[in-house]
């Protein structure tokens, strides 16, 4: 009687839980499900009980979540890991968040059989909100804080893959280096916010001209690098000189006052020498020098 009475105590405990707590066993039976109380982040899992995960779960969710089990069973030790999953391909009543969710899943074997198999115990805790973050966190730590364009590490890490698409999918890869004419000149002459100004307006032009796959980068200062995926060195060098004109004819206008501006730029194309990125890299900024020493406000390939 007593055992009866603690064992109610318990079972009302953890269906006060938040988190969703099961008892699978190793054929994917739900010998028991408790907790996952909080509606705001789960469907109402108490109809899962007895159930088998391949009756209301997709195959390839199931195989995957079984492969786990199987894991934990073996190994005899806890093992955490997180999956997404689209709640709508679940069935179950749809009272919870709904969408795309993703888990983090803590299962733990049991050292005795539980209603006669051999189970594990399953904690899921909903981290859709710190995935979410993350990929924030990750998206501004590759954003220039100003032009709000890629930042060199982006850049250099998306280069790297293209280069490697250029070789494996013999996909052309162009880059071009744009450096703003006497940048210095309009910092000293409308100050330092009328800088900003150019450097963002040049990034809204830029980009207008820019197919999607491309990537704009602030590469430092006033340069910015372009990478064109899918344009020949003939190709890049039409659409560098098309934005240079672009730039050259844009109004430029900071509190009523007209700011002239120039671009110089190098460019360059992957080849089947270049081993790794700093090689394109190199003969772009080269062409730029080259451009500014003729006497800027050109376009040079290198």
């Amino acid at each position: 009687m007593e055992f009866r009475k603690m064992f109610d105590v318990y079972t009302s405990l953890f269906n006060t839980i938040p988190d969703p707590f099961f008892v699978i066993s190793e054929n994917g039976d739900y010998l028991e499900v408790l907790g996952g109380a909080e509606r705001s982040l789960y469907d109402d899992g108490s109809s899962l009980k007895g159930r088998n995960i391949f009756d209301f779960s997709e195959p390839v969710f199931a195989r995957f979540f079984m492969g786990q089990v199987r894991k934990t069973l073996e190994s005899g030790l806890l093992n955490c890991f997180e999956y997404q999953l689209e709640t709508s391909k679940v069935d179950l009543p749809k009272n919870g968040p709904g969408g795309t969710q993703w888990f983090e899943a803590r299962l733990y074997p049991l050292s005795s059989l539980f209603q006669g198999q051999r189970a594990v115990t399953a904690m899921i805790i909903n981290i859709s909100e710190r995935k979410t973050l993350q990929q924030k966190l990750r998206e501004l730590s590759y954003l220039d804080p100003l032009t709000a364009v890629a930042n060199r590490r982006f850049f250099l890490e998306r280069l790297s893959e293209e280069l490697e698409s250029y070789h494996t999918e013999k996909i052309p890869v162009s880059v071009l280096i744009m450096d703003i004419d006497h940048f210095k000149h309009i910092n000293d002459s409308y100050g330092h916010l009328a800088g900003d100004y150019m450097l963002k307006e040049l990034v809204l032009v830029s980009r207008k001209l820019l197919n999607k796959p491309d990537t704009i980068a602030r590469f430092g200062g006033d340069e910015f690098i372009v990478s064109l995926v899918g344009t020949d060195i003939g190709q890049a060098l039409e659409l560098a000189e098309k934005l240079r004109v672009v730039l050259q004819n844009h109004e430029f206008v900071y509190e009523d006052i007209h700011i002239p501006l120039t671009i110089s730029i190098g460019v360059s194309d992957a080849t089947e020498f270049d081993t790794d990125i700093s090689s394109i890299i190199s003969r772009a900024d080269k062409a730029l020098y080259q451009a500014k020493e003729a006497g800027r406000n050109r376009t040079h390939q290198g």
